[in-house]
């Protein structure tokens, strides 16, 4: 494979082979991306958002016991035209959009500018960063003007050898994390 011709062709891909591969059993490679995402988390400080994972996601849940780092999460706001995500100091959690669990009404908001990193799922990732979500564009215009560490997280059967169709408003990330490797993804490094 060289290149995409379109990300509504990779999506559908990408999709089904989620769908194989979380049908079976992945707790041994879960296991492995736990090993590898504490690792890089643990020399990390700040406020960082995170994610609560849905069955089709990998889950970072692993890393909320490092202390020395302040845990926010997301929670989906606006209309159903345009909406972006809010990340909050989590008090409790309730079923929000799409039966994602998010901060509850009461969980104060903090800006993202506030934000050290963030841990990103997706459908896909390519080694370069560049990331396939689920096609709604929340994490895109949420993190636009966002300065601090973007990590793609996922295992490595979500990780393309060849390049994705992306579009100008698409947020690259920094670092790749997966079940057998970190990626760096920066120009440069």
């Amino acid at each position: 494979m060289s290149s995409w011709s379109s990300k509504k062709e990779l999506r559908s891909l990408f999709k089904s082979l989620c769908a194989q591969e979380f049908a079976r059993s992945l707790v041994q490679n879960q296991q492995q991306f736990a090993l590898h995402l504490h690792d890089f988390m643990s020399k990390q400080s700040g406020v960082w958002g995170a994610y609560r994972a849905l069955p089709q996601e990998i889950s970072v849940d692993e890393v909320f016991n490092i202390k020395h780092i302040e845990w926010l999460f997301p929670r989906v706001i606006g209309t159903p035209e345009v909406r972006h995500l809010e990340f909050c100091r989590a008090h409790s959690f309730s079923q929000g959009a799409f039966g994602i669990l998010e901060p509850d009404k009461t969980s104060p908001i903090v800006d993202v500018h506030d934000m050290s990193g963030l841990l990103i799922p997706a459908l896909a990732f390519n080694k370069n960063g560049h990331r396939l979500g689920k096609g709604k564009g929340y994490y895109d215009r949420t993190l636009e003007h966002f300065t601090g560490m973007k990590v793609g997280v996922c295992f490595d059967f979500q990780i393309s050898e060849a390049d994705f169709p992306f579009e100008e408003h698409d947020v690259r990330m920094d670092v790749l994390i997966t079940d057998s490797q970190i990626i760096d993804c920066r120009p440069g490094r």
